[in-house]
């Protein structure tokens, strides 16, 4: 291949990469950079730093920060996965920092992550950090005793060295000459009974152990499922599983709209749709309860026959080093009403007609709005609606004449129900000052109605 088509190719190739990773670096709307140590010793405490960048181009609310860590690693306030301290708000482009603290407690890599949710449970972004934990190097040991000395009054003996051999003549002989042995003094003897020399022992390395903490777990229980108006009880559980007492903490019970709170635990500060206590110290091994009790609602919205998951959320927080701990108990909340019916289903028809038209100069009309029952069961109460035009006026009492008029709308008093095959008939006069065409629109609707049913009709008024 030519050496110009070869690095064409490598071109469109980085490219495609460089755009390929610019869309999967666009996916997540919060960039998270976490930085911290590489390497660290059994037992240190170490610290990372977390930044949060809003790159969505909008604003975020209310972004929940969730971290997940190895069994190597080891926090004051709980076991994996932890949760911070309330939520963060995140203009677009801005960025938010934040800080957190381990204790390394087994030598290998270990890791954390950080991921960022919205109060819908959905991702927003995450990153991972890893450090290399090692375990501290014993000192060497000794591997063997030195000898003993002798004691000073031993002498050893030279060793004897062979004469080296005569290359000479051959030796005359002479007569041998007396040989005199000097007397030889007794050897000393060893002492019967030596000092002891002692060994070195050898050196133990002993691994530091990490200080006793305390540290919380919470937990919350509830009902699995309530009718709309049934009261549920929800329990928070905190238990210190640390080594050591912990400090006066906080905990605080979070709802929406689906419920309404009775009743609480003694030393409670009730807020909106909130609930807190503060807790004194807990033991090492001990453990408190909180309960609140709540009834259930029908949320904005919800209709006969339907269901919704409405959550309780308990946050444990004011710990050492800020970091908080939470729980939820989610309950499926059932409305007890009977299912709503469309117009159709129900037999409900309505109808707008004018007396006259088209209306002389000066003159009115009257509308006559009927509305009819053609189904099986009685429709429940209905609201009866009458938007005339924009410049009509009324003229007379309405039939019936308990109204309320609000501008152009005028407002029937409700009528309880209409039985099977029944009907009512609503009256009222209006004429135009100035000629044209005049609509007025008649609205009818009810509680046991799913929707509403329209109908208009158009009046030609002459001018002068």
């Amino acid at each position: 291949m030519p050496a110009r088509h070869l690095l064409a190719l490598i071109v469109c190739l980085c490219c495609a990469l460089g755009q390929s990773a610019g869309r999967a670096f666009a996916e997540d709307p919060v960039l998270v950079n976490i930085t911290g140590p590489l390497a660290a010793k059994l037992g240190e405490r170490i610290s990372f730093e977390v930044e949060l960048v809003n790159r969505s181009g909008r604003t975020l609310e209310k972004l929940r920060v969730v971290d997940y860590f190895d069994k190597g690693f080891h926090h004051e306030a709980s076991a994996s996965p932890i949760e911070q301290k309330g939520t963060i708000d995140l203009a677009a482009g801005t960025a938010r920092r934040i800080t957190l603290d381990f204790l390394t407690d087994e030598p290998g890599r270990q890791c954390h992550r950080v991921e960022i949710l919205d109060q819908a449970h959905r991702y927003m972004g995450g990153a991972t950090e890893c450090v290399l934990v090692s375990a501290p190097v014993a000192p060497p040991t000794a591997t063997a005793a030195p000898q003993a000395a002798l004691p000073p009054s031993v002498v050893q003996p030279p060793m004897a060295v062979p004469p080296a051999a005569y290359a000479g003549p051959p030796p005359v002989a002479v007569p041998p000459a007396p040989v005199v042995i000097p007397p030889v003094a007794p050897a000393p003897a060893f002492p019967l009974n030596p000092a002891p020399v002692p060994s070195p022992q050898p050196m133990v390395a002993t691994a530091v152990a990490p200080p006793a903490v305390p540290s919380l777990a919470l937990g919350m229980s509830g009902p699995n499922e309530l009718t709309v108006g049934g009261v549920g009880e929800f329990v928070a559980t905190v238990r210190n599983t640390g080594l050591a007492p912990s400090g006066p903490t906080k905990l605080e019970f979070n709802w929406d709209d689906s419920y309404a709170p009775l009743e609480a635990s003694d030393g409670y500060k009730l807020g909106p749709s909130s609930v807190s206590w503060s807790l004194p110290s807990i033991e090492a091994g001990g453990q408190l309860r909180r309960q609140i009790n709540l009834r259930s609602q029908a949320p904005s919205g919800l209709r006969g026959g339907q269901s919704t998951r409405a959550c309780v959320r308990g946050v444990l927080s004011e710990q050492a080093g800020g970091v908080m701990v939470a729980d939820e108990s989610c309950v499926l909340i059932k409305s007890n009403a009977p299912p709503k019916r469309t117009p159709r289903e129900a037999g409900l028809r309505v109808s707008v007609a004018d007396c006259d038209d088209p209306v002389q100069t000066g003159g009115a009309t009257t509308l006559v709005c009927t509305v009819s029952n053609g189904g099986v069961s009685p429709s429940g109460r209905l609201d009866v609606v009458v938007i005339l035009p924009e410049q009509g006026r009324l003229v007379g009492d309405p039939t019936p004449s308990r109204v309320r008029i609000e501008g152009p709308n005028v407002t029937f008093d409700p009528l309880a129900s209409l039985p099977p095959g029944g009907h009512a008939v609503f009256e009222l006069t209006y004429r135009l000052p100035v000629g044209g065409v005049g609509k007025a629109t008649a609205i009818v609707s009810g509680p046991e109605i799913e929707g509403s049913m329209e109908s208009s009709c158009a009046t030609t008024f002459l001018a002068p």
